[in-house]
């Protein structure tokens, strides 16, 4: 079990105890990315814990990859797991379950919030069509609760629970370290279906996520600054163009009728950024004031 870390000492203290009573015997390690709280303390007094690696803040998959990589050579399947879960069923059955898959590149299980309400967790890979869909509001299987009662193939599951077999994962070289944050694990399941190792959703087994508003300016920007990585890789370049427009009209209607205060206010961020005209300052350390919610934490298109 991989858990990377970054200044998650609230979180992290109930995800170990979820993983201590339900994950018995996995082998756990923390890679924490230079946290300046006591994640690093937590972490190495946990007896769930097996090792803990410090460093610098390289990015959620440069992170993943590390710890993958120091696991022993014992170790067949790997799960990536976010600092702000909680498992809540038992994992030594699940990797029962998803035998009957046979050789498959990725399993997600059902996520729910802390208050039990199921959140979506798989989707589609991008395509400008499925951009339009979600650009319109269309009602689409894996945003109702429809496409959350068996297990099904699917494209991709969130990365917050990403259950890997270790030759998989080693077959299609881990996670891109381009991807700082978001779009990593998509990226990684596309990789994984090429070399013909599918990606399931699997409904019997759960887990809980912190789902709080976490739509700060910088990760809005830094998560379509990893979109664009994203359609640069796999898409041509007039889908790019073409899930840009649909994006921008989603940002326009967003501002028009927003659901979400946030929706308006992020509304010439998301714009800039769809369109590569602003970046968010990586690694977050090195934004000035540490102001992730203001316009500090990102920087023109063309500034070094």
């Amino acid at each position: 079990m991989v858990i990377v870390t970054h200044n998650n000492a609230i979180d992290l203290p109930r995800c170990l105890d979820a993983v201590q009573s339900n994950a018995r015997g996995a082998v756990v390690v923390v890679r924490d990315c230079g946290s300046s709280d006591q994640s690093v303390a937590i972490a190495e007094q946990h007896p769930a814990v097996a090792n803990v690696i410090g460093g610098a803040n390289v990015g959620f998959g440069a992170a993943c990859n590390e710890a993958a990589r120091s696991l022993g050579g014992d170790i067949r399947m790997i799960l990536f797991l976010n600092p702000d879960t909680a498992i809540d069923c038992d994992v030594a059955s699940l990797l029962e379950h998803v035998t009957r898959f046979g050789e498959f590149g990725c399993v997600g299980i059902q996520q729910r919030s802390f208050g039990s309400d199921l959140v979506w967790s798989w989707d589609e890979f991008p395509t400008p069509p499925l951009e339009w869909q979600k650009a319109r509001k269309a009602v689409l299987l894996q945003r109702s609760p429809a496409g959350y009662t068996d297990d099904r193939r699917v494209d991709w599951n969130m990365g917050a629970f990403l259950l890997v077999p270790r030759d998989a994962f080693e077959a299609a070289t881990g996670f891109d370290e381009r991807f700082f944050l978001f779009y990593e694990e998509i990226d990684l399941q596309q990789r994984l279906a090429q070399l013909g190792r599918p990606t399931y959703y699997v409904d019997k087994f759960h887990y809980q996520h912190d789902r709080s508003d976490k739509a700060s300016l910088w990760r809005e920007v830094l998560r379509l600054n990893s979109r664009r990585k994203y359609d640069r890789k796999w898409l041509s370049q007039s889908d790019t163009v073409r899930c840009q427009i649909a994006q921008s009209y989603r940002w326009i209607q967003d501002a028009i009728r927003p659901k979400r205060d946030r929706d308006r206010r992020l509304v010439i961020p998301r714009l800039l950024a769809t369109w590569g005209l602003i970046r968010a300052i990586v690694p977050p350390e090195a934004i000035d004031g540490g102001e992730i919610d203001s316009w500090r934490s990102v920087r023109p298109f063309w500034a070094s």
